[in-house]
C-alpha cells in the first residue's frame, strides 16, 4: 500500500482541537491506519508543470519531474526548492478512501474523538454547467460510458494544498479506479471552460491539443506513443480504435481520459474555481469516487462551495452530480451482539456509530436506522456496520474469554497426506511450484488435444479470457511453468500438490474438490523409465500399492504411457512421455515426462 506524509500542522488545524501527537497516533491506529512514524519532507516544485515532489532527508534531489519528465540535470532552473514540512507518515487503508488526504482524515478524527460526532453534511448548490454525453463513448470502438462531474468554488491554493489535491487524485486512481482502468479523475481551472462540455470519442489523428506539461500540441495517437503518461497508460486504450475526450463549446480540450489533461486547463496556485470529472466503466463507481473527492476537498478548503452539474445522456436520461444522499441500513442489535461476541448496552451503540461518522435513528427496541455518508463507499452489508461498532468500541477493550470447550488441535488427514507427499517428492529431487486454480479451455484441454469435458467447472462471469474455468487437473499448470522457464538450466523437475474441481451432481454445491499430485521432468536424457521409477517410489513411500496398464491419450506418446489403478482396479492416475506436438504447443524443445495421481 502507498505511504503518504500528512502535514501535522494542517491536520491539527483542520481537527480544530488541541491534541497531542500521542492522541493523534492512537486515534488513527484505532481507525485502522498503519502509522510509519513522524518525519520531515523536503519539497520541490517543477517550474514547467507545477508538480510538487516530496523527498525524505536521506533521499537525493529529484533528477526529473515525476509528472512531465522535465530533466533537471540539463535544466536545473526548472526545479524550485520549497520549505520543508513536518509530517506523519501512514499507509493508506485501501477500504477507506475517505481518509486519503488531510481533509478526510481530519473529518474522521474529529468524529472519532467526539469533537463533531455524526454525519458531516454538505450543501450542494446549483450551477449553470452541463455535460452532453455522446453515444460514441458507449461502443466497442470506445467503451468508457460512465461520467460524473462537479464544480467547486472559492478554493485558495498554496503549494501544500495543490499537492494534496493532486495526490488525492492519484491515490483514488489507485484504490477505487484500479490504476485508472475502472475510474479516472480530471481536475481543471474553471475559467478556461465554457458552460457546456461534451464527452465524446475521437480518432487517433482527428484533432490536436497540448497535453499537460508539454509545449507543443499532439494528436491522441501521438500522446499515447510519446507522452510519459501516454506510454504509462496506453494499455488502457490499446484495444480501442477511438479515444474518449472532454471538450467544451469553443473546442477547448479538457482532457483525454484516462490518460492526460490539457495544458490550457491545468490548475495553478492562482486557480480559485475548478471543474471536476470522473469517467470510467461503471456509473456507480464514478459517482462514489466523485463523492469522496469533492467532500474531501470541501473539508480541506474552508469556505469552499460545491455545485452540481447536469449530465445529459444520448438516450434522453439526465442526472445531476454529485449526489450526496446517504445510504440507509438497518442494524439488528441482538445480531450485532451475537456476531461481535460480547454485550454492548443498546444505549451506547448509537453514540459509537456517531463517532464513526454516521447518523443514527432509533426505530425500535432492537433496531437502529443508520445513515451512511455518501463519501463512505465501503459499505455493502449490515456486517460492515457491526465492524464500525467494534472499531469505535475498541478492539483492545473487547473481553478476552477462553472458548467454552477446550480441544487439542491436529492437522486434517488430507493436510497430513499432502505434507507427506511434498516431503517424498522433495526427497526425489523435485522442486515444488504453485499454479493458479483459474485457467482456460486452451491451456487445460485444447493444447493437450482434448475436448472440454462435461465435468469442467466453468465460470459464469469470467474476469478475462485467461480465467474462464477452475482447473480439473494439474499437468497443464506444470507445463505452463516449464514453458516460462525455458532459459533456465536443465534438467528441471517440478511438482505440485493441490486441489482441482469437478462437476458432481451428488455434491451439495454441485461440484467436488479432489487433491491431486502432479510431477513433471524435462531434460535431454529423460524418458519413460524416469517417471515410472519416481511414481513407483511415491507409491512405496506412501504405502499405497498400485498396478499399471497401457494408457492411450493424445498427449502421451503411444507405448510410453501408463494408467495407475488401485486395488479395486479404479483408475487413480497416469504417467508417461509427452507427445512432441504437445511440446511444440508449449514451446518446449526437450523430452518431457509427466504424471498425476489422485490422493
Amino acid at each position: 500500500m502507498p505511504v503518504v506524509g500528512i502535514s501535522i500542522y494542517r491536520l491539527q488545524r483542520l481537527i480544530g482541537e488541541e491534541i497531542s501527537r500521542e492522541q493523534l497516533v492512537d486515534a488513527l491506529e484505532h481507525l485502522g491506519c498503519d502509522i510509519e512514524g513522524f518525519g520531515e519532507l523536503r519539497r520541490f516544485r517543477c517550474q514547467r508543470c507545477g508538480f510538487v515532489m516530496e523527498k525524505t532527508p536521506t533521499e537525493a534531489d529529484p533528477g526529473y519531474c515525476e509528472s512531465c519528465r522535465a530533466d533537471y540535470a540539463t535544466k536545473p532552473e526548472l526545479l524550485d526548492r520549497l520549505e520543508s514540512i513536518d509530517v506523519i507518515r501512514l499507509d493508506l487503508l485501501a477500504v477507506r478512501p475517505d481518509m486519503f488526504d488531510v481533509g478526510g482524515l481530519s473529518r474522521a478524527v474529529r468524529a472519532y474523538l467526539g469533537f463533531t460526532p455524526g454525519m458531516a453534511s454538505y450543501q450542494v448548490e446549483e450551477s449553470r454547467f452541463t455535460v452532453n454525453v455522446d453515444e460514441s463513448v458507449d461502443t466497442s470502438a470506445c467503451y468508457r460510458p460512465a461520467i460524473a462531474c462537479a464544480v467547486m468554488r472559492n478554493l485558495v491554493f498554496d503549494d501544500d494544498l495543490l499537492k494534496e489535491v493532486m495526490r488525492l487524485q492519484e491515490n483514488l486512481h489507485w484504490a477505487m479506479g484500479r490504476d485508472r482502468k475502472r475510474a479516472s479523475i480530471g481536475v481543471y481551472d474553471l475559467t478556461a471552460l465554457t458552460d457546456t462540455v461534451f464527452y465524446r470519442s475521437v480518432g487517433p489523428d482527428e484533432l490536436r491539443f497540448t497535453p499537460l506539461g508539454w509545449d507543443d500540441s499532439s494528436t491522441p495517437g501521438e500522446i499515447l506513443e510519446n507522452h510519459p503518461k501516454g506510454t504509462a497508460f496506453a494499455h488502457l486504450l490499446e484495444s480501442y480504435s477511438r479515444y474518449p475526450l472532454l471538450i467544451d463549446e469553443d473546442g477547448q480540450v479538457l482532457s483525454m481520459p484516462p490518460i492526460i489533461n490539457s495544458e490550457e486547463t491545468k490548475v495553478s496556485l492562482e486557480t480559485r474555481d475548478i471543474f471536476v470529472d470522473v469517467t470510467g466503466m461503471d456509473e456507480s463507481l464514478a459517482l462514489k469516487t466523485l463523492n469522496v473527492l469533492t467532500t474531501s476537498i470541501l473539508e480541506a478548503f474552508h469556505g469552499s462551495r460545491l455545485e452540481r452539474v447536469l449530465i445529459r445522456f444520448p438516450d434522453g436520461k439526465e442526472r445531476f452530480t454529485p449526489d450526496l444522499t446517504p445510504q440507509e441500513k438497518l442494524l439488528d442489535l441482538p445480531a450485532l451482539r451475537r456476531i461481535i461476541g460480547f454485550d454492548i448496552p443498546n444505549g451506547s451503540i448509537p453514540e459509537l456509530l456517531r463517532r464513526m461518522g454516521h447518523a443514527v435513528e432509533v426505530t425500535g427496541d432492537d433496531i437502529l436506522l443508520v445513515r451512511i455518508p455518501a463519501y463512505r463507499p465501503d459499505f455493502l452489508h449490515e456486517r460492515d456496520l457491526m465492524e464500525e461498532v467494534a472499531i469505535a468500541y475498541g478492539y483492545d477493550r473487547i473481553p478476552r474469554n477462553l472458548v467454552p470447550s477446550m480441544t487439542v488441535a491436529s492437522a486434517h488427514p488430507n493436510q497430513s497426506r499432502i505434507t507427506e507427499v511434498v516431503s517424498i517428492l522433495t526427497g526425489l529431487g523435485y522442486l515444488e511450484v504453485m499454479s493458479l486454480m483459474l485457467s482456460n479451455e486452451d491451456t487445460q484441454y485444447y493444447r493437450f488435444g482434448l475436448e472440454v469435458p462435461e465435468t469442467t467447472v466453468l465460470l459464469k462471469n469470467p474476469i478475462s479470457s485467461e480465467q474462464t474455468l477452475i482447473r480439473s487437473w494439474l499437468l497443464p499448470g506444470l507445463c505452463e511453468f516449464l514453458s516460462r522457464n525455458t532459459s533456465r538450466e536443465l534438467p528441471q523437475q517440478v511438482f505440485e500438490v493441490g486441489s482441482v474441481s469437478l462437476v458432481d451432481s451428488k455434491a451439495e454445491t454441485g461440484a467436488r474438490d479432489e487433491i491431486h499430485a502432479g510431477v513433471a521432468a524435462i531434460g535431454t536424457g529423460i524418458g519413460f523409465a524416469d517417471i515410472r521409477s519416481n511414481m513407483n517410489a511415491l507409491s512405496m513411500e506412501l504405502g499405497i500399492p498400485f498396478t499399471v496398464r497401457e494408457f492411450t491419450t493424445p498427449y502421451y506418446l503411444d507405448g510410453r504411457a501408463a494408467a495407475i489403478l488401485d486395488r479395486k482396479e479404479h483408475v487413480i492416475g497416469h504417467f508417461g512421455e509427452i507427445h512432441p506436438e504437445i511440446l511444440e504447443r508449449f514451446k518446449l524443445s526437450y523430452p518431457l515426462v509427466c504424471g498425476e495421481i489422485v490422493l
